[in-house]
């Protein structure tokens, strides 16, 4: 009998002790509830208007979660931001579109350069010297034919 009314004694004192922590904890999880529903977009987020109006239209028929399926997969984001920005979207926010890609010809150091008699006897005269003139040599070989310095390299040790 005594058992029995220690054991009791002992489920009071753990129930007591459980919902003083379920209490303590109450608090922050309504926080983190409260913060993850007032996510804001990332700054200078760009989006095509195309799949603006698509995820705006597919938000208004009622599927916010496929909205944000069909943004994080086609603009390539995480969950926290594809949400944030279709809830933006539904309040009206306007994204601006991406910069285009540039078609531009590559700058003038990056350009394949030919390698003249001149060039050619500039690196052996430095690859033939200490190890900072190889250096030297790479560099001039990089900025005068474009080559990354790997392959900078492989052809002065060719030399």
């Amino acid at each position: 009998m005594i058992m029995l009314i220690l054991g009791l004694v002992v489920i009071v004192i753990l129930a007591l002790v459980m919902s003083l922590l379920v209490i303590r904890r109450g608090p922050e999880a309504t926080t983190t509830r409260t913060f993850s529903s007032s996510l804001t977009p990332p700054p200078g987020a760009r989006l095509p208007r195309e799949l603006q109006d698509e995820v705006r239209d597919i938000a208004s028929r009622g599927n916010t979660d496929q909205a944000v399926k069909v943004l994080q997969k086609r603009a390539h984001l995480p969950l926290p931001q594809a949400t944030a920005i279709v809830y933006a979207l539904q309040a009206g926010q306007v994204f601006p579109e991406p910069e285009p890609i540039s078609t531009a010809p590559a700058s003038p150091t990056r350009r394949r350069g030919a390698v003249d008699a001149e060039l050619l006897a500039t690196l052996r005269r430095l690859v033939s010297q200490d190890r900072l003139r190889r250096t030297a040599a790479i560099r001039l070989l990089r900025e005068r034919t474009g080559m990354n310095g790997r392959d900078a390299r492989r052809f002065l040790d060719a030399l």
